[in-house]
């Protein structure tokens, strides 16, 4: 199961060694002189964690979501449009950007059916883990993120309360 979700949350980019390598790595983590900055983690959160590390050139991450914007749309050979602002100059909300964004992402879509943004979690700081993923395959990658106990949501279903 981690290697089909590893496979997903890298829109099948890796090439077949490079992807055992990293789920190797992933499973592995509890063996990595790396992540001995973990507390007392348990199996979900050192996988959970494992895999932001070892995907680090496909999550966009940042503790301000105009920074996480900028990263996203370095993913992509045609840049997104600049981060939207309100008529009246402010800035999305959150909840807004994730709406508007989805819509930019469903437009990415060639001959694999556009982007899905999905925020995985992480108990360690309070900064925004984002990976756009291949559309058709977001719903199987949310089910193998709960089959692994992981923590992965669509961003456009954050809870922001």
């Amino acid at each position: 199961m981690l290697k089909e979700l590893v496979d997903l949350l890298t829109s099948r980019e890796l090439e077949p060694a490079e992807l055992e390598s990293t789920v190797a790595a992933i499973d592995g983590a509890a063996d990595d002189p790396d992540m001995d900055w973990l507390y007392e983690p348990t199996p979900e959160e050192l996988t959970q964690t494992a895999i932001i590390f070892k995907l680090r050139d496909f999550i966009a991450v940042g503790d301000k979501i105009d920074e996480v914007h900028e990263q996203i749309s370095d993913f992509f050979a045609e840049p997104l449009p600049d981060y939207p602002l309100h008529e009246d100059g402010r800035y999305f909300l959150p909840d807004e950007y994730f709406l508007w964004l989805d819509q930019q992402l469903i437009q990415r879509a060639g001959d694999n059916g556009g982007y899905e943004l999905l925020l995985l979690g992480q108990h360690y700081s309070e900064e925004l883990h984002a990976v756009a993923v291949l559309r058709a395959d977001a719903p199987r990658t949310l089910q193998l993120a709960t089959e692994l106990a992981l923590t992965v949501e669509r961003a456009t279903e954050r809870s922001l309360a």
